[in-house]
């Protein structure tokens, strides 16, 4: 029997589990996979406000540097979900993502 938590996972980190509508994975496994994901988007944020503080950067400069990190560890977040994490950060910061990430979005 499936045992229904707590945890509601978005439509649009939901997306990237999907094919045709249908998830390929597990629900476990994709709210383990977003439970990950926001944590880090949090995080993210957090570091983003800092170094922006720090070092005077526009936004669209930190949320790229800070989106090139997340890609650099694919044995953590796969791209797609890099991207979500990205977006994600933005969101909570209220930031705009970059025009460079606009054209082609990180999800």
């Amino acid at each position: 029997m499936y045992e229904h938590n707590q945890i509601e996972v978005p439509p649009s980190f939901m997306a990237l589990y999907c094919r045709n509508g249908r998830p390929f994975e597990e629900r476990a496994t994709i709210e383990g996979r977003y439970e990950q994901c926001e944590d880090l988007a949090h995080q993210v944020a957090s570091f983003c406000k800092e170094l922006q503080f720090k070092s005077d950067l526009p936004e669209a400069q930190v949320l790229e540097r800070c989106y090139t990190g997340l890609l650099a560890t694919p044995e953590t977040l796969n791209p797609a979900e890099a991207g979500w994490t990205l977006i994600r950060a933005a969101e909570l910061l209220e930031w705009p993502l970059p025009e460079a990430l606009m054209a082609s979005p990180p999800v």
